[in-house]
């Protein structure tokens, strides 16, 4: 159960539902199916949807909208004209040190802000493709049979997760529910296990070294019955 058209299926299947249902016709599960699929994929980030997109500076402007289809406040990396921004600065933070005159020994700093980010210095001359970010986006739309999510061949217990979701919409269709939340909580376990494997197996490739050199200024080694304080 890996393609658009299988899931489909699946809904209608397991809900006997034919296509000649007035009730839920083949472009209402379609639409359930997809809802479904959103639901999933923006519930994590998920490390398949971690993209990066180029845009170019502009003389005095200092910020910039997100790419159309990326997540609120998820841009965690910005190189400008090969030059890393660092990390990033709480948005009032960045409007703090802006104001005092920009700290001494600081190059550059970056915030976001919903869905624009601001750069500082504010570039100074037009660029071409010059600014590259780092960012989550959301998942795309299934449209056509053969489309695949991206849990296809990988993770296709999400997938079942997916129909799951998507045939809790359609019984609750036309009830007043909250659009954003999981109704069918068999597929909101499915999904967080899942998720969990995944930071689990992230975590092997994490930094596990600290940046920092660490002396042993208190040292326990003993020299007869006095012990020595700072030996390096």
């Amino acid at each position: 159960m890996d393609l658009f058209s299988e899931l489909v299926s699946t809904v209608q299947s397991d809900q006997t539902i034919g296509a000649e249902s007035s009730l839920f016709p083949p472009d209402v599960v379609k639409l359930a199916v997809n809802r479904a699929y959103r639901k999933v994929g923006g519930l994590f980030r998920w490390p398949e949807t971690e993209d990066a997109k180029k845009t170019s500076t502009e003389a005095n402007q200092e910020y910039y909208d997100y790419p159309q289809n990326w997540r609120p406040e998820s841009i965690w990396k910005i190189k400008v004209d090969g030059a890393d921004y660092g990390d990033p600065l709480v948005f009032k933070d960045y409007l703090y040190e802006k104001e005092h005159n920009f700290p001494a020994g600081l190059q550059r700093m970056w915030a976001s802000q919903w869905r624009r980010f601001f750069l500082y210095p504010t570039p100074s001359a037009d660029g071409s493709f010059n600014i590259c970010v780092w960012g989550q986006k959301i998942v795309d739309k299934l449209v056509n049979d053969n489309d695949v999510t991206i849990f296809s061949y990988s993770m296709t217990e999400c997938n079942d997760a997916i129909v799951m979701e998507a045939q809790a919409i359609l019984k609750n269709k036309g009830e007043d529910t909250n659009a954003n939340a999981m109704l069918n909580g068999q597929a909101l376990q499915i999904v967080t296990v899942a998720f969990g494997k995944v930071k689990q197996e992230m975590s092997k490739y994490q930094r596990t070294t600290g940046e920092w050199a660490m002396p042993d200024f208190f040292s326990s080694r003993s020299t007869g019955l006095r012990y020595k304080i700072g030996q390096f």
